[in-house]
């Protein structure tokens, strides 16, 4: 039986597949001819205490059955007697604890750990040891609570259980105290503790999908993600712990306070927190796919925080062959979704995108405002089935309106390109207009005092710096420097988020964008293609890619700058020359299209 308990293990660690794990079994069954007679009682137990997936169970006795029809040359492998014999001990077993007496030597009985509901969500086992030992090892359920799971329970000899504060598909959620942190007087030792179900850790890939998830997950460390601490075995079971909220979760919010909607001005703080943690997210690679109300929580002091990176999925990486994702992709391998608020591409288990986080994010701002979901709580696969289309929400403006809807459109290519977009054009119509009051007034300002002085600027400017940087314009604008730094895997891990965020942001950038927008995504706004570059660079001062960006976006603002000039927009044209100058300064192009702009209109230079 050690062996077979080995086999198992290999499995359930994702050393082996299902098919090996059935070939290495057959081969068990034949070397070992004790072993028939306790296997199928051993599977049955692991079954139902959640370690062994009815599939695998379902698969390994098949095996068996085949294996002692072999044996026994019996037409039927129920004919064998096997499972009469595994009957019979089991009744064994159960006449003897209900007569109160001891196990039946060289049983391993399993001690359940029930929650106040009785699901078994934890176990210890004590070991009656067999005088013999050819005697066979028998590991079942007894159908009894030995110990029970329930407030001042303590779990991996540290934390102590006091209240259940929720539940959902990968477990339930604890209110524990940390005793460690207890003796060392902390100040607050209470921690979140989540007990994965049966049904996330009998899937064979559960340990590596956590043990990867809580690993990247503990490197992120942002106000509206939440914390996590530690991913932990105890036993068959598995743990997280994470940082402890006190606040409530948006769906009970949304059946209670919220109910029927909010006010733009009340949802727009807890929109942006969950841009503000995507945003992020998508900045490391990572796709969370399981945005909804339950994974979004106000905290008491009004602070959002995006809960549930157990099925976060790492984004494909085209440029490394040997990413997580080509091994291993938890989302896809354990089926986590949530039907309301998947993508139609995650139906259909495509390459996870940060597009798929912008359809799940719309219809969380859409109920926010309109109370409903948009589409009336269908699936993003049936809703596009029966061609609906949400409902206009009037208090929206048409450019908010026009972000809300492109974020719930049903196909990736139609939808918002990223979350700094949909930010953008969602954001309080108040904000922008407040940014533009301020502008306006020290543009005329600035039109009394420095006229003049701008003028002159760009005459001498222009002809001081002669075309000796012509040849240089055919080139990349900014030199890889001789000598390059061996970049480390984790360097070239954050490199390679870096630039691939940019280039999701880049996809946003059209030209019927306006000069603000141009200027929010390439180089003002939170994540913006060049602040982006330049992370890149400070590691590697050289990185082509990063240079290229820089590049791209000078050349958008230059030409954006020119089209405006010949539509007459001058100060929005000189503004956007201000930030080509801004990436690459120096060049004669930006210099002669600035003189060029301030002899049509001396007023849009005077802040020069």
């Amino acid at each position: 039986m050690t062996e077979l308990q080995i086999l198992l293990n290999r499995f359930l660690a994702g050393e082996i597949g299902l098919d090996e794990l059935k070939q290495e079994f057959a081969l068990l069954l034949q070397d070992d001819a004790d072993l028939p007679m306790s296997a199928e009682a051993w599977l049955e137990a692991g079954e139902k205490d959640g370690r062994l997936s009815a599939t695998v169970c379902t698969a390994l006795k098949d095996e068996l059955a085949s294996h002692m029809a072999a044996a026994f040359f019996d037409a039927d492998p129920a004919d064998s007697g096997i499972f009469d014999r595994l009957d019979k001990s089991l009744a064994q077993h159960e006449d003897a604890r209900s007569a109160g007496n001891e196990p039946i030597p060289g049983t391993r009985i399993k001690t359940l750990v029930l929650d106040s509901g009785s699901t078994a969500i934890g176990s210890n086992s004590v070991d009656s040891q067999g005088e013999s030992q050819n005697e066979q090892t028998l590991e079942v359920h007894t159908g009894a609570v030995d110990a029970v799971l329930k407030v001042g329970s303590l779990i991996g000899g540290r934390y102590e259980l006091q209240s259940q504060l929720g539940s959902g598909g990968m477990g339930k959620v604890f209110k524990a105290r940390d005793r460690l942190r207890a003796e060392a007087q902390d100040r607050d030792p209470h921690i979140a503790l989540k007990i994965l179900s049966d049904e996330f850790k009998s899937h064979p890939d559960s340990m590596i999908a956590m043990q990867r998830e809580a690993k990247r997950a503990q490197t992120l460390s942002h106000p509206n993600v939440i914390n996590v601490h530690d991913f932990f075995r105890d036993g068959p079971h598995l743990y997280l712990t994470m940082e402890l909220l006190e606040g409530k979760p948006l769906d009970e919010l949304l059946k209670t306070d919220y109910w029927g909607g909010l006010h733009f001005d009340q949802a727009w703080p807890i929109i942006e927190g969950v841009c503000n943690a995507l945003e992020y997210g998508h900045m490391k690679g990572i796709v969370h796919s399981d945005i909804k109300p339950a994974n979004i929580f106000i905290c008491d002091d009004g602070t959002v925080k995006v809960l549930d990176l157990g099925i976060a999925r790492p984004i494909p990486l085209a440029n490394v062959p040997d990413s997580e994702q080509t091994t291993f992709d938890p989302g896809k391998r354990l089926g986590s979704l949530t039907p309301a608020y998947a993508s139609l591409e995650m139906w259909f288990q495509d390459t996870p995108d940060p597009r798929d986080d912008i359809y799940a994010l719309a219809c969380v701002a859409y109920m926010l405002l309109a109370g409903v979901h948009p589409f009336k709580g269908k699936s993003a696969k049936r809703a596009s089935e029966d061609e609906l289309i949400p409902e206009r929400i009037d208090s929206l403006s048409r450019g908010q309106w026009s972000a809300l809807s492109g974020g719930l459109e049903f196909h990736r290519s139609d939808r918002i390109k990223s979350v700094a977009q949909f930010r953008s054009l969602l954001e309080p119509q108040s904000v922008v207009r407040k940014r533009h009051r301020i502008e306006a007034v020290l543009a005329i300002l600035a039109i009394i005092i420095l006229v003049p002085v701008s003028l002159n600027f760009y005459e001498r400017a222009v002809e001081q710096r002669t075309m000796d940087d012509r040849g240089r314009l055919q080139a990349p604008f900014v030199t890889s420097p001789a000598v390059r730094p061996a970049l480390t895997a984790e360097q070239q891990d954050e490199i390679d988020a870096l630039i691939r965020l940019a280039s999701y942001q880049f996809e946003s950038v059209s030209d019927e964008m306006s000069a603000d927008d141009l200027i929010y995504f390439l180089s003002d706004g939170p994540n913006n293609v060049t602040q982006l570059a330049d992370a890149v660079l400070q590691v590697d001062p050289g990185y082509e890619a990063a240079l290229e960006l820089r590049q791209r976006v000078f050349e958008v603002f230059v030409a954006k700058a020119r089209a405006l000039e010949g539509e007459e927009a001058y100060q929005q044209a000189i503004t956007l020359t201000r930030n080509a100058e801004a990436v690459i300064p120096n060049t004669s192009i930006v210099l002669r299209l600035q003189r060029s702009i301030c002899k049509s209109a001396p007023a849009a230079c005077a802040r020069q």
